[in-house]
């Protein structure tokens, strides 16, 4: 009875107190326009139906616009973060990436705004918050958001214009550009073939998880087009032809095909009758035959085996991934619910099939996962950096957890817990950036692939009844029918091939050899040609008039104010602190403790890391493992255990500490605080199996981690030459940690009771409350309770001397370092402090960001060598340039060191720089969820930031002038001599630019 009142509780809490959208200081003043009765017309839409989304305290209304049966569908609550979002049904129909290359093409251009990179416009020089388009599997969607109602008016103009009047003047150099084109600077240079989509899916497809999937699909939707890549396969991508894409434009971009979303505070009316006026009411219906590609279940379990491309001199040993997958026809809205948060209890470290998984040694790490964005749902067991030849074995051992499962039945408490823990994860969706952005992306897909738009209206709902019908077996049930009972299956096994990447390589680069030998002289004539027509119109500036008319605010409009929570800094008796901020929420809170760690010797800092690592994944004096998981799920939402640097005056001081934080709810204050204290004074670190299990598990996930995303080990890398802080975290938690659990991993075989006795002096050295801190955010009624209750903590704890430890000499990367891995794309990135450049932080940076991003990097490096993605970032203690699936090295450094000659060429008026200063502007005071913005008000004291400090930098911002930028001449020239320069890439080619590095690495 106890645990149906413990979950019960927290479905009243979360249903009645936890959900708020984003709302501006002044929101709650302002009145929402009163919704229309179902039956009325307004502007050619009429109300279809009207309904509540619990999930983020709003009303919906779903209009059909009865001329062409566009759907519209409006989510009306208080957030000032307004969004609009317009979808297509699109379906792969090959892997030649029609969808992908037409989406790149729409964002760029139109009729009405003939801009070449109308995008990158929106982003970096409107009152904008968000803008961008994907491809999915089923469909393409355009989500746009800004503070501004009159603002997201004219975005929502400039995107329908996008989608319906495409630019004619401009689509065959934008098809070169985004799709694919055959490049020759003169006779002599050798024959390339590049383009934004084509570089980019040789990134996606370049790493072994994006792979795995691929060969899912195709195991289990043999001749279908679910199993298709609709974003394209880098060699079916350069057959495309421009004709292709206009057809399939013509298709299927038409309002009887579409629906939009639109998010927010606004006036609806005024949105309906401008996209009825200016856009639908030139349109009639049309039917339109989407294929979905549903087939018939497979009648026998499949199984599939493809060889993945890697270097030679990759390590192959248990490097494959195993995949057993099974898929669903015509389930039903509920189930859909019901199989994620089964995917969710089955994926939990303490399940029965993660138990036996762990003890078969058939991978490194293991995972669960249900993905709804199919029109034939798929749920799928993975193995990661696992022995192929155990495949039978994986599957035996998943066939067999699962028997035993439905014959015995799941762990009550621990459905329990996940359900709760389902709750609260949802009740935090507003706590997000861009809520109506991404919920409108989540809406298109329910409707593109199961046709449903009511999904998430009913979302809480169908978690309700679920907990109702977890007591009769409801999980156990689903297993039997939708695994036990299901052929619909496959298993499909991924193997590493070394020395493939290379000769594939090598065949690209003989096949653009051979077919260049082979071209006539008119032929190789028309590619250089054509190559200087496409780089001058590349190269050609935006008419400054059409940028211009994307603007709905001004620079004089921008309101120079910060949200501000009172916060309470006290110190106990004994010298604990305790910071707590007001927020105006029902009952959730969230809260931290942070351990000062500065006197763990450096030479055992990978020791503390790995504590971090293994904290509350062992089991402790009184939970077994698996009790323990299912009490933090239970009680410790979204927990995350970690080693966070603070930092103060602009990170020239750190302090490291251990951080436990979590999210709960106010009335179980005590119970959350209780389980920690278990995990932190009874932790049983002498069982050496789980130990090396989880380091093993460890392993694993970092050397996915950087195989399937680089950019992760550039970044850390390459910014630990920035400040001493981010030196420290590079050396804790990088590939110095890996190499020091890969040799630990050796260890624990043959002396077990050395690492433990080393994490219990780990323990030893954490548990003490001299200089501890304790935050806390929740509403006012509950801060006093925090107050008393934290001593269920800090009593427990002893008090003891620090003797901070010097961390100076830790070691860095090299200043030009190349890092390889499996890749057919490069990672580069340069970074440098102001301290090296010889400059401070202001807020007059922040636009020249934006500027020197989208008129000079992006266009050199995404529209002119093939990059798929540019990265700018000024923080307040550096300046970083990076890109991200580049296919080259060489060519970018290049671009970043002609910065300092792009400043002092440029020709730039105060009009043009104003329009960078709004989206900067708009930027950094986007807002935040109430319980995110209060949290950041405890990390702001800190760091000893006032909100003084923030408004300041608004200010610096509205008043940057063309001077500013002219002057930071001197800093970029200091950026590129004093910066640190890295590349993560294949090692072919870090090995034919190894002149730029002093030192190039592979990972093991």
């Amino acid at each position: 009875m106890e645990k149906k009142l413990s979950l019960t509780l927290v479905l009243i809490l979360v249903l009645s107190l936890c959900f708020s959208p984003h709302t501006a200081a002044s929101a709650s003043q302002t009145a929402l326009i009163p919704l229309p009765e179902t039956g009325e017309m307004i502007s050619g839409f009429k109300t279809v139906e009207t309904g509540d989304m619990a999930l983020i305290n709003s009303k919906s209304v779903l209009f059909e616009h009865e001329k062409t049966g566009a759907k519209l569908l409006y989510i009306q609550n208080k957030d000032m973060d307004r969004s609009f979002d317009i979808s297509f049904k699109t379906p792969a129909l090959d892997n030649a990436g029609a969808i992908h290359v037409l989406e790149h093409m729409s964002i760029s251009c139109s009729n009405k705004y003939p801009l070449k990179d109308l995008i990158f416009a929106i982003l970096n020089q409107t009152y904008s918050t968000y803008a961008n388009a994907y491809t999915r599997q089923n469909f393409t969607t355009y989500p746009v958001s800004s503070l501004s109602e009159e603002q997201l008016l004219k975005l929502t103009d400039v995107y329908l214009d996008s989608v319906y009047h495409p630019s004619v003047s401009n689509s065959k150099n934008l098809f070169s550009r985004e799709a694919w084109r055959y490049e020759l600077p003169d006779a002599n240079a050798p024959l390339t073939l590049t383009g934004t989509v084509y570089n980019e899916m040789k990134g996606d497809l370049g790493n072994i998880s994006s792979a795995a999937g691929q060969n899912v699909l195709h195991a289990l939707f043999p001749g279908s087009i679910q199993s298709n890549i609709a974003a394209g396969i880098p060699d079916n991508i350069k057959e495309l032809t421009y004709e292709q894409v206009m057809n399939f434009r013509n298709t299927y971009y038409h309002p009887s095909n579409s629906l939009m979303v639109l998010y927010g505070n606004v006036d609806y009316r005024r949105f309906l009758k401008h996209i009825n006026d200016e856009f639908l009411s030139k349109y009639d219906k049309k039917e339109i035959a989407v294929e979905t590609g549903k087939i018939a279940p497979l009648k026998e379990k499949a199984e599939r085996t493809v060889k993945f491309p890697v270097a030679a001199s990759s390590n192959t040993k248990n490097s494959s991934q195993i995949d057993y997958a099974f898929a669903f026809t015509d389930i039903s809205e509920e189930d859909t619910v019901g199989l994620g948060i089964l995917a969710d209890i089955l994926n939990q470290e303490t399940s029965p099939v993660m138990e036996a998984l762990k003890k078969s040694d058939i991978g490194g790490s293991y995972s669960v996962s249900f993905d709804a964005a199919f029109t034939q749902p798929i749920l799928t067991f993975s193995a990661a950096n696992a022995d192929e030849s155990k495949k039978a074995e994986f599957k035996m051992l998943i066939d067999n957890s699962m028997s035993n499962i439905i014959s015995t039945g799941f762990d009550k408490t621990a459905v329990d817990a996940v359900i709760s823990n389902t709750l609260l994860t949802n009740s935090n969706l507003a706590e997000n950036r861009n809520t109506g952005v991404n919920l409108s992306m989540k809406i298109a897909s329910m409707w593109a692939n199961h046709g449903s738009l009511d999904y998430y209206n009913h979302l809480i709902k169908n978690i309700k009844t679920i907990k109702d019908k977890a007591e009769d077996n409801y999980f156990e049930k689903l297993l039997k029918k939708y695994i036990e009972n299901n052929n619909h299956a496959a298993l499909a096994i991924t193997v590493p091939e070394a020395g493939l990447a290379e000769k594939l390589a090598n065949t690209e680069k003989k096949h653009l050899s051979d077919l260049k030998a082979a071209m006539s002289k008119q032929e190789l004539d028309k590619i250089t040609a054509d190559t200087k027509a496409y780089n001058e119109w590349n190269n050609q500036l935006p008419d400054p008039k059409i940028v211009e008319s994307l603007q709905a605010v001004k620079i004089a409009d921008l309101p120079e104010e910060v949200k501000t929570y009172k916060t309470n800094d006290s110190f106990t008796s004994d010298g604990v602190r305790l910071l707590s901020a007001e927020a105006n929420v029902g009952e959730t809170e969230t809260s931290s403790l942070l351990f000062d760690t500065s006197a763990v010797p450096m030479k055992k800092l990978h020791y503390l890391q790995l504590y971090a690592d293994l904290f509350g994944k062992l089991s402790t004096k009184n939970y077994t493992q698996k009790q323990l998981n299912t009490q933090k799920l239970r009680y410790l939402n979204n927990a995350e255990f970690h080693i966070a640097n603070v930092t103060q005056n602009n990170a020239r001081q750190y302090t490291p500490y251990f951080s436990i934080s979590w999210m709960g709810i106010a009335s179980e204050y005590d119970k959350q605080l209780s389980l920690v204290k278990e995990i932190l004074l009874n932790t049983n670190f002498d069982n050496s199996k789980a130990l090396l299990n989880l380091v093993r598990a460890q392993v694993s996930n970092l050397k996915s981690q950087y195989t399937n995303d680089p950019l992760s080990i550039l970044l850390l890398r390459n910014l630990a030459q920035i400040d001493e802080s981010s030196t420290y975290q590079n050396y804790i938690s990088g590939l110095d940690y890996y190499n020091f659990l890969l040799k630990l991993e050796k260890d624990l075989v043959s002396n077990p009771k050395a690492a433990a006795a080393e994490l219990k002096n780990i323990n030893a050295l954490i548990l003490n409350k001299t200089n501890l801190v304790t935050t806390y955010a929740g509403n006012k009624n509950t801060i006093k309770n925090y107050e008393d209750s934290i001593k269920i903590i800090t009593d427990a704890l002893p008090k003891k001397k620090i003797t901070s430890q010097d961390y100076g000499k830790l070691p860095k990367p090299a200043l030009r370092e190349g890092i390889a891995v499996d890749s057919t794309v490069q990672y580069n990135a340069i970074s440098a402090s102001y301290k090296k450049m010889g400059v401070a932080f202001t807020g007059k940076l922040l636009p020249i960001q934006t500027l020197i991003d989208q008129n000079y990097i992006t266009p050199k490096l995404r529209f002119g060598y093939g990059a798929y993605v540019s990265i700018v970032s000024f923080n307040s203690n550096g300046i970083l340039a990076a890109s991200y699936r580049d296919p080259n090295i060489k060519e970018t450094f290049e671009v970043y060191k002609g910065l300092p000659a792009y400043i002092k060429n440029m020709d730039l008026t105060q009009e043009t720089l104003d329009r960078f200063i709004l989206n900067a502007f708009s930027d950094y005071s986007a807002p935040r969820g109430e319980l995110a913005g209060a949290e950041s008000a405890l990390l702001n004291c800190l760091s000893g930031e006032k909100a003084e400090d923030k408004l300041k930098i608004l200010h610096e911002i509205k008043s940057t002038t063309v001077q500013d930028v002219k002057d930071s001449f001197a800093m970029f020239q200091s950026f590129i001599k004093n910066g640190s320069y890295s590349t993560v890439g294949s090692k072919q080619k870090l090995l034919e630019n190894k002149d730029l590095f002093d030192e190039i690495l592979s990972i093991k």
